[in-house]
């Protein structure tokens, strides 16, 4: 059987660019586009690179059935968006604003508790990434690595996450604040959604708690991941590196582990954001948003922007998805504060989305840990290209220009709260 395959005024371009290739003009770095063209193909990947009990810490989520954190997606693909056509060629402006600094594009790495148990040196990789790339990495209480040290590597582009820690009325808090204002860090995360431990049935049939306690299981699931086992062996087994410093140092990591679970608790009362806010001179964020009038609350605090956001589905099972609450959000406060968006989020689609809804950006996390778990210290460069490109691809597709100009996209969006 003879086949011809004509192309015809498509202009669709081969040629190198750099270590990558380009196809009709989208940058694939190493060709790792072609091979993992969306975050399902590195997830799936990732699952079979990494330990389980680290693929189901990331993947997982709250309650039996993980409803929650399929919901976030689920919502977010029932916002639709009118394109608008017969425009001049162009190529879309995304570069964003955000706190009065100038990022590449509207997408930041969101805090996460363990990124070197999904591949050591974890934290690292996405400080170089972001310093790289221009976009923002949210260092978070848990990591790994210390705020000093991620700002070494990023100095322009860590912003920080914080936990409450009750014992001695927030002094570790006070002075995890003081040490950020020190290293440099431009946005300071404050987390209200984690007022008590919830239950995640797949970290707790793997045995994966706080503190963990290695053991045979361990060994088991490890052995068949070497390049996993030749990543540990180079970067060691860090975590919860911030603590160190209220130690004695001595400290094993599971009695560091177990230290920073006795310190930490709760959730921040408005109370507290404002002693907080007294005391950083930088650009305050709450994350955990999910009710118009608790937006307007941090704003009254002073608040500078908030994150709308359910953790991912990995708090309440039955939280509302994100997307729905988001436009009652931004009602109520776009034009005094900056609003983020997480949870979801697993496209360039998605991004646009969220902006047309009333966010400046958004956060991803789950995403950046597949494309870790999956390609190691390639994958962070690959999901940021990934997001980057799709977010160009949307507004060219839908009419728009800058990025600034996603909030008059027409859309339709039935589910969203109405409070």
């Amino acid at each position: 059987m003879k086949v011809n395959l004509r192309i015809v005024n498509y202009n669709i371009k081969f040629e190198k660019q750099g270590e990558g290739k380009t196809y009709n003009n989208i940058k694939s770095t190493n060709t790792l586009g072609i091979r993992y063209p969306t975050i399902q193909d590195l997830r799936e990947h990732a699952r079979y690179r990494i330990p389980r009990f680290a693929f189901d810490y990331v993947d997982g989520a709250a309650g039996a059935n993980e409803v929650g954190m399929a919901r976030n997606a689920q919502a977010l693909d029932l916002v639709e968006l009118v394109p608008r056509y017969g425009l001049e060629n162009y190529k879309p402006d995304i570069e964003t604003n955000l706190f009065g600094r100038l990022y590449s594009a509207p997408i930041a790495i969101a805090p996460m508790g363990m990124p070197g148990m999904v591949w050591p040196g974890g934290e690292e990789i996405f400080a170089k990434a972001s310093h790289k790339a221009r976009i923002p990495f949210t260092l978070s209480t848990a990591a790994g690595a210390t705020i000093e040290r991620i700002t070494e590597l990023a100095p322009e582009t860590t912003w920080f996450q914080l936990y409450r820690m009750p014992h001695n009325n927030l002094e570790m808090n006070f002075d995890l604040v003081k040490r950020a204002k020190t290293a440099g860090v431009h946005v300071l995360i404050l987390t209200l959604d984690v007022p008590a431990r919830t239950k995640r049935p797949r970290e707790l049939r793997n045995q994966l708690t706080i503190p963990y306690k290695p053991g045979l299981h361990t060994l088991i699931d490890v052995l068949p991941h070497p390049g996993w086992i030749l990543a540990l062996a180079k970067h060691g087994h860090n975590s919860f590196a911030n603590y160190k410093k209220y130690t004695d140092n001595k400290l094993s990591g599971y009695e560091l582990a177990k230290f920073a679970r006795q310190r930490s608790g709760g959730t921040f009362s408005w109370k507290e954001v404002s002693q907080l806010r007294d005391v950083w001179p930088g650009p305050l964020v709450v994350k955990g948003i999910l009710h118009p009038n608790d937006a307007e609350k941090a704003i009254s605090v002073g608040v500078d922007g908030v994150v709308v956001s359910n953790h991912g589905g990995r708090q309440l099972e039955g939280a509302p998805a994100t997307v729905d609450v988001l436009p009652a959000i931004a009602n109520a406060i776009g034009k005094e504060a900056t609003i983020l968006f997480d949870s979801g989020i697993r496209s360039g689609l998605d991004v646009v989305r969220v902006m047309a809804l009333g966010a400046k950006a958004a956060l991803s996390g789950r995403a950046f840990m597949y494309g870790l778990g999956a390609l190691g210290a390639k994958g962070a460069d690959h999901v940021v290209n990934y997001y980057t490109e799709e977010i160009s691809a949307a507004m060219r597709q839908i009419g728009v220009h800058d990025i600034q100009e996603c909030s008059d996209i027409m859309i339709r969006h039935e589910n969203a709260l109405k409070f």
